[in-house]
């Protein structure tokens, strides 16, 4: 899946759901359901994610450097739309 112009793997997916919340958590759910291979996510959204990530164990560092690659979720973190 592409989430918001990162290439992840499902499993990667599945396991960023796994400490998600509301409504960002089931729209995840759902494109992992219909094998969405794209899914575009909101500022904000991407807010959450990384916000998310702050908290998750050190498990998820590598999540975390795979979409901090991406040039939206950079900006996200810069705090640039």
């Amino acid at each position: 899946m592409v989430l918001a112009g990162v290439s992840l793997d499902d499993r990667v997916v599945h396991r960023l759901i796994s400490i998600l919340e509301g409504q960002l958590r089931r729209k995840l759910q759902q494109a992992l359901f219909f094998s969405a291979e794209i899914v575009a996510l909101t500022f904000d959204e991407r807010v959450a994610v990384l916000a998310a990530l702050d908290r998750a164990p050190w498990e998820f560092e590598e999540v975390r450097e795979l979409l901090l690659a991406g040039e939206s979720w950079s900006l996200t973190r810069a705090g640039i739309a």
